[in-house]
């Protein structure tokens, strides 16, 4: 979302600085809109609130124009437990919050909505993904698959049911997507079901640091090889805002969010969230860390609103897509 405000601010100002926090600085590499990216490592600033607000305003001294752009969209448009708007009525919320957040960062650094996010790989790493897509895939068409989010609602429930159909159906290779570590589990998860269900795991491809400490698929390459898929799809994550303004077609699984806060301002997206009628709690614009403030769904697996979509709906786009 940072990036799409970068190209007005340098026109505007004609030099553009980055303060950033590894590993997630690695976005902003190849930015050709970025004179300056200065990293930090985590610890490296202040962590009582007061101090980091005040090492900030220090900072912005510096400068003819300064935005500290953290938490401009969460406890703004979307709300975290320990803030009181997070359980006010829903109604309240929805009147709130049903807002681009990429126009909410243009509106915190005053420029108009000429909203346009970007990740920029360089050549070796688009030779780097062209070079993994055909070796893996075997001719065959890919569909890059984001396995989870940042919260438990962003967990697609019936997501190994849907990449063996993918597999199976749509004759396409799924590659995996996820965070180092944290998302192996759910990929060993998927590998198995995919095995039992269409005999072997042929077309099932995985792109994922099993160890986050060595990471074999740090950001940068995650996100150029998501861009040389055919198809992504996912729930509102990094690697899905990496591809929003490439043409590659997308389809976003909704959860906590609304289509206006995601996914205006992206191209060719298909946008799937739950139906109101049958889940009156979305959106709900909440940031879940625990399930008791989530409503699960019917089998208590999953949460409603991402559990809504069903396989048919993602399947049926999904070969919309890829056949138009």
């Amino acid at each position: 979302m940072v990036s799409s405000v970068l190209p007005q601010l340098r026109a505007k100002y004609g030099r553009v600085e980055v303060i950033t926090q590894a590993p997630q600085s690695g976005v902003f590499e190849n930015n050709p809109h970025v004179d300056k990216l200065s990293i930090y490592e985590r610890g490296d600033l202040p962590g009582d609130n007061d101090a980091w607000q005040a090492w900030f305003r220090l900072r912005a001294k510096e400068y003819d124009f300064f935005v500290n752009l953290s938490h401009s969209c969460e406890t703004s448009l979307v709300f975290m437990r320990g803030q009181t708007q997070f359980w006010w009525p829903v109604e309240v919320r929805r009147k709130l919050c049903d807002r681009s957040y990429l126009e909410f960062v243009h509106d915190v650094c005053g420029l108009p909505y000429e909203c346009d996010p970007r990740f920029f790989p360089t050549a070796e790493e688009k030779e780097q993904a062209l070079h993994t897509r055909a070796r893996y895939a075997a001719g065959r068409r890919v569909v890059g698959w984001c396995l989870t989010g940042t919260r438990l609602d962003k967990i697609y429930p019936y997501t190994a049911l849907a990449i063996a159909r993918l597999i199976r159906e749509l004759d396409a290779s799924v590659m995996m997507f996820g965070a180092p570590g944290k998302d192996l589990e759910l990929a060993r998860q998927v590998q198995a079901h995919v095995k039992r269900q269409n005999g072997d795991d042929a077309g099932l491809l995985l792109a994922l640091s099993p160890d986050p400490e060595n990471p074999t698929w740090p950001v940068r390459r995650n996100i150029a090889q998501l861009q040389a898929c055919d198809l992504a799809i996912g729930p509102d994550t990094g690697p899905m805002w990496g591809v929003a303004r490439e043409p590659l077609p997308k389809i976003m699984l909704l959860s906590h969010a609304s289509p206006t806060n995601i996914t205006r301002h992206w191209v060719n997206t298909a946008t799937l969230h739950a139906d109101p009628a049958r889940v009156p709690c979305w959106p709900c614009h909440r940031l879940h860390d625990a399930p008791d403030t989530c409503v699960a769904s019917a089998d208590g697996q999953a949460a409603a609103c991402v559990s809504d979509l069903g396989v048919e709906t993602v399947l049926a786009t999904a070969r919309r897509l890829l056949d138009s």
